[in-house]
């Protein structure tokens, strides 16, 4: 059968800028409406999943699965925001973005916020959910129109990629988490249950389809909001965590020497996993701000998430296993038992203006790290010191709305602190306040010196 294309002289160059060959863009692909419709499902399920993330911070105790998921709810903020910016260029407003595309996503939703241990949030995340959205990413990229449709195939492919680390990331987290058969089967049992929701729905694309229909189990979901559980938790690793020092002291103090100075800095860093703690909560349990807002807290969230990470791995450079020293969790559990989550923010925000003077905020933490000599926190808190910056600004633009004038705003902030530390004045009583600084301290010098020796 002869070929009816035309035969084109490219002068061996790539034609359509490499896009992709004259086949592929003679593929239909879809329409500007159904793409919308596939997109505002897809964007349905980021948005939740960031949520249903943010919910679940404070329960899960293992500190390695705290950080892995908010490192994730900052991606899915992410990839929110480049699907909410494409719908916007599709000729469709008003967008709706914040409406339920279909009851039976929201349904499959409902029930995956409700997982009550670790391992069931994990198997939601990266056996159902994850899983689920690569399927129908690649299948959109697969069907869609290469040419006419570039800028969302592109996000969808840089969202993809993403994706599909994190459930290689989730994977292994599960396998490490399965120790017993029973285990096993509540993975098992809840993967079961969702799938029977996710295939009610048709899948994320609504594209699938199921030989013999399924009656769906009975649901968790009562038809009330889920409400999470914030109160802080911490795997057995960790002891004493309402030890109250916080090695600021230390680090102030300049009569200490550069070293204890430097691994102050580094223990101030590891101790940010409060943070995460206490954002998730008051994200969470703030309603009715637009996307943006979302978005932003977000990325702080996981940047404080990557300050303690930072900390973790000064620590590791000195031969110390960042878990064997208490790491406090108070000022979280402060936070989010005394604190309304706009007081709770207030306070953040001035914490964060605190640590904007020249003189003693994140510049001189730079400074000191820089005239110790220790090139490793020294760029964690050059990093460091860029993202307070920007925190600071997100302070500024979410709350002055708050607010009358910079003077209210101000006053707020105040008595929001004296509150805060109130609360964790009524939580010392919790640990003997023991000293673990002095120990600490002389682990890491007889570990130097028997490095050098």
């Amino acid at each position: 059968m002869t070929s009816t294309k035309a035969q084109i002289n490219n002068l061996g160059i790539p034609p359509i800028g490499g896009i992709c060959t004259y086949d592929e863009a003679c593929r239909v692909g879809y329409s500007v409406d159904h793409s919308v419709d596939l997109l505002k499902r897809y964007n349905y399920i980021k948005t939740q999943t960031y949520y249903m993330i943010l919910a679940h911070i404070n329960k899960v105790p293992e500190w390695e699965v705290k950080g892995g998921i908010s490192y994730h709810v900052w991606l899915e903020a992410e990839h929110s925001s480049l699907i909410r910016k494409r719908v916007g260029e599709m000729r469709h407003p008003p967008l709706f973005l914040d409406k339920v595309p279909d009851e039976r996503l929201q349904s499959l939703m409902e029930e995956a916020i409700r997982s009550n241990s670790t391992l069931e949030l994990l198997t939601a995340l990266y056996r159902v959910i994850k899983p689920e959205m690569i399927r129908s990413l690649k299948h959109y990229i697969a069907h869609a129109n290469p040419l006419v449709d570039l800028p969302t195939c592109r996000s969808l492919k840089l969202i993809l990629d993403e994706d599909e680390m994190m459930l290689q990331w989730g994977e292994q987290a599960i396998q490490a988490l399965i120790k017993t058969a029973a285990d096993r089967q509540e993975v098992e049992q809840w993967t079961t249950h969702l799938l029977s929701y996710l295939n009610a729905a048709g899948g994320f694309s609504g594209d699938l389809t199921i030989e013999v229909a399924i009656p769906t189990p009975k649901a968790r979901y009562d038809g009330k909001p889920y409400e999470m559980d914030s109160y802080p938790q911490r795997d057995d690793r960790f002891q004493d965590t309402f030890n109250a020092f916080y090695p600021g002291v230390i680090f102030n103090d300049t009569n200490k020497d550069p070293l204890e100075r430097t691994i102050a800095l580094a223990s101030m860093r590891l101790r940010e996993m409060d943070v995460p703690e206490f954002m998730s909560a008051f994200i969470y349990n703030t309603k009715g701000k637009p996307w943006e807002y979302y978005h932003d807290l977000g990325r702080q969230l996981f940047d404080e998430v990557r300050h303690s990470m930072m900390g973790e791995v000064a620590l590791y450079n000195e031969g110390i296993a960042f878990h064997d020293y208490p790491i406090q969790k108070i000022i979280s559990v402060a936070y989010n038992t005394k604190l309304t989550p706009l007081e709770a923010h207030s306070v953040l925000w001035g914490i964060e203006q605190g640590l904007m003077p020249k003189e003693t905020g994140k510049r001189y933490e730079w400074v000191v790290a820089m005239d110790a000599g220790n090139e490793l926190v020294a760029t964690f808190q050059d990093f460091d010191w860029a993202d307070e910056v920007l925190h600071a600004q997100n302070g500024r633009k979410w709350l002055t709305s708050e607010f009358k004038n910079m003077d209210e705003m101000i006053a707020f902030k105040d008595a929001s602190m004296k509150k805060w530390g109130e609360a964790i004045n009524s939580y010392k009583h919790l640990s003997k306040q023991e000293d673990w600084w002095t120990p600490l301290m002389d682990e890491i010098r007889r570990k130097r010196e028997n490095k050098a020796s």
